[in-house]
């Protein structure tokens, strides 16, 4: 069986390559897009398992790339996580109930953004 397929849409290159290397070593597949429209291009084109998604970004930014990814056929099925260093009160809730199957903080735990991903995976 294939390893889980993980797309990053995230603006910070360091962030991208951090993530990247803690979820290859959780044993995923990653690819990296560096910003909002490149992130929607990439999963259009070979939809992921699951998008982990920086919520402020250059070129429509996350909330409107998540509304384009659950209005688009190809990716409406995709789980989205929210992923930002942005820490107002109440922002985890918002975007839950706006449909995000997850919220990160960013600095993030490393065993818990591995252990996140593969607990939404094993749910799909």
């Amino acid at each position: 069986m294939a390893s889980p397929r993980v797309l990053i849409v995230d603006d910070d290159k360091t962030m991208v390559a951090v993530m990247s290397a803690v979820l290859k070593a959780g044993g995923f597949q990653v690819s990296a897009a560096f910003d909002a429209a490149q992130g929607f291009m990439f999963a259009q084109k070979d939809p992921p398992d699951l998008i982990l998604l920086d919520m402020n970004m250059p070129a429509g930014g996350g909330a409107g790339t998540w509304q384009r990814l659950q209005h688009s056929a190809r990716t409406q099925n995709v789980p989205v996580v929210f992923v930002t260093a942005e820490s107002k009160p109440g922002l985890e809730q918002e975007v839950l109930r706006q449909g995000a199957v997850a919220f990160i903080q960013k600095p993030f735990d490393p065993t818990t953004l591995v252990d996140r991903v593969r607990g939404i995976l094993d749910q799909k």
